[in-house]
């Protein structure tokens, strides 16, 4: 039997296992009139209730070069009639979104384009797409400089363009809002937003149903008795909200307006903050304000409290639990400590907290150094952690590790992200079982070092335990650590990173030498992503072209220029000339950030 002749059912698993841009690269060259229209049937083809549409998705975040012109010049060009999403990124990728408008127009070349995500974008950019789009219903936009966009484009795209009923933001600031306007948006999720802008979306956005923000901060000059609430009725029915360092009188003052609330997910980190873990206050608000709640998730970090705390906050923590109010609602939850230094932390939350990345405890880092003894077994104390996916643990000393063996371990069974820190060189041999002992190493892909005490000894001992490990950051200085890992003696270790690294940071302010960089090159040949800062001009010219060449899997690299050297500028003619050289001819995009003084390229 012949590849193509395989049953449809087959083709069909194959290809889930592909993205769509990648199934079309790879059979771009094949000829045959059956694999084409399974990948049609596959991709394409789909019938909504009210237009002709499909369910194509083409994503061209982080993509290699080669890749990112195969999808411009073949498959946009056939299928922009038909595509449902599409994701645009400047991120590792520089300059993609300026390439992709000189070529495209959503408003003529996408008619049925309903999705739009767009990572980085400039300012400019901002207005561009803004301006252009017509048909989208749902737009992302990512961005570290959203403090830059202009606010008069951005009422256009929240009041003006009818089509948008689902907005992501990165930030949310006062000047987006339009008083006099009306918006259409139904469900708005904002990654950074601060109190008094909160208050003006639930009192503006009349058709708001969905809100979710991320990072809910409030300025300490705000005054309780100087907040202007609503004007308008809040038909808000699902509301998420992370909220760090805000006093619970704050909010509520908010909770009476929410009458139409059927699910409230929340989540508090702060140092002070028992209102948020008291059982009766919590039942007061549900029961006089919101009538029409069907779910309640609560998820509350309490920093640096002492023991005296602790046996303050008890009777709430078991209120929460024994209390028919919550036993009729078969409610659940579960309390945690753990302890930074002299500090005791609560972590206290309903169970199960369904939504797995919105808190602290799911999606970002959780702080854990080791447990605190607790002598009180009538609350349920949750040590086993399935939805950890970033870990920052601080390690004190060989006492500590030995501690918390000897007692019930926090064990974190799903982590991707490791982020390790030292506060005194440890021994190697038991930080190892200790690592084993405390987390899933298989599940780990992200490695960071962080602050010092850092050894070759210690890092072996987690990376030989690391087997899916492809990512590597270090963000403070490492250089003997860095030095050590290519002596001959640690063959082992370069030869176990040269394996698996495919994506290396060296994010330190310190420098390291090009001989390090000429080690990097010879020694982990896999690299798809590098990123590090060089002492000398000399280096910078001679290490960036000589990575190109050598570096057959590179896919994207950033250098930057430390030290005395912020007066010698450069332009992409000086790199062009550098690449010439060196009998580079491999096509490349690269952008030069001079606030900066590095290169980032895109191969």
């Amino acid at each position: 039997m012949n590849f193509e002749d395989l049953p449809s059912e087959l083709w069909f698993l194959i290809l889930s296992y592909l993205s769509p841009l990648e199934a079309f690269y790879t059979f771009n060259n094949i000829n045959n009139s059956r694999i084409q229209a399974i990948l049609t049937d596959m991709y394409v083809i789909r019938r909504d209730d009210d237009d002709y549409s499909s369910a194509l998705r083409i994503s061209l975040a982080q993509v290699p070069l080669f890749i990112y012109n195969f999808a411009v010049s073949n498959l946009l060009s056939f299928y922009s009639n038909v595509i449902h999403s599409l994701t645009l990124s400047n991120d590792r990728t520089p300059g993609q979104i300026a390439s992709f408008l000189d070529k495209y127009s959503f408003k003529y070349d996408f008619p049925y384009l309903k999705c739009l995500h767009l990572i980085e974008p400039t300012a400019n950019e901002f207005d561009l797409i803004v301006n252009d789009l017509s048909t989208v219903r749902k737009v992302v936009f990512q961005s570290k400089e959203m403090h830059l966009f202009n606010s008069n484009t951005m009422h256009k795209l929240l009041y003006s363009k009818f089509s948008i009923t689902d907005c992501h933001l990165s930030q949310f600031r006062q000047d987006f809002i339009c008083p006099s306007s009306y918006s259409c948006i139904r469900n708005l999720v904002i990654h950074s937003c601060d109190y008094l802008s909160f208050i003006t979306i639930l009192d503006q956005f009349s058709l708001l149903n969905s809100l979710s923000i991320r990072s809910l901060s409030i300025s300490r000059h705000v005054q309780l008795t100087s907040i202007h609430l609503m004007n308008h009725p809040v038909l808000v029915k699902h509301l998420k909200l992370r909220a760090i360092s805000i006093p619970f009188d704050y909010l509520q003052i908010v909770f009476p307006y929410l009458e139409n609330l059927r699910k409230f997910s929340f989540a508090i980190l702060c140092n002070e903050g028992f209102d948020y873990v008291n059982s009766d206050k919590w039942q007061m608000i549900i029961g006089n304000y919101w009538p029409l709640l069907e779910k309640f998730e609560i998820y509350s970090e309490l920093w640096h409290l002492t023991p005296f705390d602790i046996d303050e906050l008890y009777p709430q923590l078991w209120a929460f639990r024994n209390h028919s109010f919550w036993v009729e609602r078969q409610m659940q939850f579960i309390v945690d400590f753990y302890q930074d230094k002299s500090d005791f932390n609560l972590i206290f939350y309903s169970s199960p907290y369904q939504d797995e990345k919105f808190s602290n405890q799911w999606g970002y880092p959780i702080e854990t150094v080791f447990s605190s003894s607790n002598t009180n077994d009538s609350l349920p104390i949750a040590n086993i952690y399935r939805n950890v996916n970033h870990l920052v643990l601080t390690v004190y000393n060989n006492k500590h590790m030995k501690n918390e063996l000897s007692n019930s371990p926090h064990v974190f069974l799903t982590l991707e992200t490791l982020t390790l820190q030292f506060e005194h060189s440890v021994s190697s041999v038991l930080f190892g079982h200790f690592a084993t002992k405390i987390m899933n190493l298989n599940s780990i892909k992200h490695l960071i070092l962080n602050d010092r005490c850092h050894t070759v000894a210690t890092f072996s001992e987690l990376v030989r335990r690391l087997p899916n490990m492809t990512k590597l950051t270090i963000t403070s200085n490492q250089r003997i650590l860095i030095k050590q890992i290519f002596q001959k003696r640690n063959e082992g270790l370069r030869t176990l990173l040269g394996d698996r690294l495919l994506y290396l940071n060296l994010l330190y302010d310190g420098v390291i030498n090009y001989e390090t960089v000429q080690h990097i090159r010879f020694y982990f040949p896999k690299l798809q992503s590098f990123s590090a800062c060089l002492p000398h001009f000399e280096d910078f010219r001679d290490a960036i072209p000589a990575f190109i060449y050598h570096m057959k899997s590179l896919q994207y690299l950033r250098i930057g220029l430390e030290g005395d050297n912020d007066k010698k500028n450069f332009t992409t003619q000086d790199m062009y000339h550098w690449f010439q050289r060196h009998n580079i001819v491999q096509e490349l995009k690269l952008s030069i950030d001079t606030y900066t003084n590095s290169i980032h390229i895109w191969l």
